[in-house]
């Protein structure tokens, strides 16, 4: 495959903002009971360690769906430049953020930016790794840059985690026309497609390709 550039560390976006509910509270230890005297244990020593390095975590996490949020709503006003340093800010608290990846993939693609655009695809796919849509935006992005191979590849891997994801099934499609290539895995992509295709325009294309798949398969 070939090699984009990725992004720097510091990059180190879906309009609708996550909402996470992480409760991490302990139960505190009532020592009232407890006579001055009483040795403290362990347990109730190590809790009062961790406490504070999980509450750090959390507040980061907070800040980081704030920054999120205001990214968002930046997204949906198309003020992109604005939002595209949000989401920045978001990943920086927590890098773990799908939604932020994912969404400011689709700002950098939006932009011609494919090489950052398919580094911020790669992470949110690494994330949520049964989400078809960051492996069909990498696809997608190496389809507008003519990669078919490349595309085809991650149009399949998009397919793996659900095989009847319309975009998808369009991307590979496409990708195997520009590859002037077709089998019958490819054939079986088709009839999928036109078993669940509601646009007319991409159901004619189906038509299209069935015909020139099987001529190929009859031909080879």
């Amino acid at each position: 495959m070939k090699t984009m550039t990725t992004f720097s560390k510091g990059i180190t976006l879906s309009s609708k903002a996550m909402i996470l509910c992480a409760a991490c509270s302990f139960c505190s230890f009532s020592l009232v009971a407890c006579s001055s005297s009483s040795p403290r244990s362990d347990n109730s020593s190590s809790i009062e360690e961790i406490n504070p390095a999980i509450s750090y975590v959390q507040r980061r996490k907070q800040e980081a769906l704030q920054h999120y949020s205001t990214a968002s709503q930046f997204h949906l006003d198309e003020q992109y430049e604005e939002a595209l340093a949000e989401y920045r800010k978001a990943l920086e608290l927590d890098d773990k953020l799908y939604a932020a990846w994912n969404n400011m993939g689709q700002l950098l693609m939006a932009q011609g930016n494919y090489a950052d655009a398919v580094s911020a695809y790669q992470i949110a796919s690494g994330i949520e790794t049964t989400d078809p849509r960051p492996e069909y935006n990498i696809g997608l992005a190496y389809q507008k840059v003519g990669w078919a191979e490349d595309s085809f590849t991650h149009f399949e891997n998009s397919l793996a985690r659900d095989a009847n994801y319309i975009p998808a099934l369009r991307g590979v499609v496409r990708s195997a026309e520009m590859l002037g290539t077709g089998d019958s895995k490819i054939l079986g992509y088709i009839k999928n497609a036109q078993l669940r295709e509601t646009d007319e325009k991409w159901r004619e294309y189906f038509s299209t390709q069935k015909y020139r798949v099987e001529a190929y398969i009859r031909s080879h």
